[in-house]
């Protein structure tokens, strides 16, 4: 239906995952400092204009789960994914009731909070064109 969307989405979609994952959890003791693994589970990508395009990760060649090493402020592709992006994490703020993190890559601003009770995530990206919602979860490794 919006071939020209998708498209794009599989283009511009591996560096906002890439760093919209860049994610942890509270949950059961976690504190945000040991290392965590976060899995896309809904993606949901919007161009100016025509309209919105939903899918798994896989549907748009993204990586499905994602590495963050908090000690390094690094977030990155298990390699099962065969991607080999790493994604800068550059704001954390602890709330009474989420984490929320913050970055920029390939241009675009991305967001993500996550309850700190389930541990689910909610994460946004924004770009002149084409806009991304992820919805997914973490836990400690």
């Amino acid at each position: 239906m919006h071939k020209k969307l998708h498209l794009k989405v599989l283009a511009l979609g591996f560096g906002m995952i890439t760093s919209l994952m860049s994610v942890v959890v509270l949950a059961e003791g976690l504190d945000g400092n040991g290392n965590v693994i976060c899995a896309a589970i809904d993606v949901v990508g919007c161009e100016n204009g025509p309209g919105c395009v939903e899918g798994s990760a896989r549907s748009f060649d993204l990586p499905e789960f994602m590495f963050v090493d908090f000690n390094n402020k690094l977030v990155r592709a298990t390699k099962e994914s065969g991607h080999k992006q790493i994604s800068p994490i550059k704001n954390l703020e602890k709330t009474e009731s989420q984490l929320i993190l913050q970055g920029v890559e390939n241009q675009r601003g991305w967001s993500v909070a996550i309850d700190r009770q389930t541990g689910r995530m909610s994460v946004t990206s924004a770009g002149p064109d084409l806009s991304f919602m992820v919805f997914g979860a973490c836990t400690a490794i």
